[in-house]
């Protein structure tokens, strides 16, 4: 009885140190937001990187993503688990 005891204590304690080496150093997340200014097909991310740093200094890149080939700029997060896309404000 003491043994399965013994050998559960060290599971717990296994499967603790497992779960502490898979949490790494918390980061900001990425949120990606359309470009305003990116014209035509994305299909060269560096063109769309350049866009994007220009277009704002909260950017720190872009690059190309989707079906419709999008040029989509990249903004830290404050959430490490979540990429957020937004959408552009649509004109009125």
């Amino acid at each position: 009885m003491e043994s399965s005891q013994q050998k559960l204590s060290a599971a717990v304690v296994l499967l603790l140190l497992v779960m502490a080496a898979e949490m790494g150093p918390v980061q900001a997340g990425e949120c990606l937001s359309e470009s305003t200014t990116f014209k035509g097909w994305c299909l060269d991310s560096g063109s769309c990187n350049d866009t994007c740093l220009q277009e704002s200094t909260a950017d720190s890149g872009g690059k190309c993503r989707g079906i419709r080939f999008q040029c989509w700029c990249i903004t830290p997060c404050a959430s490490a688990t979540t990429t957020t896309l937004l959408a552009p404000e649509a004109s009125r």
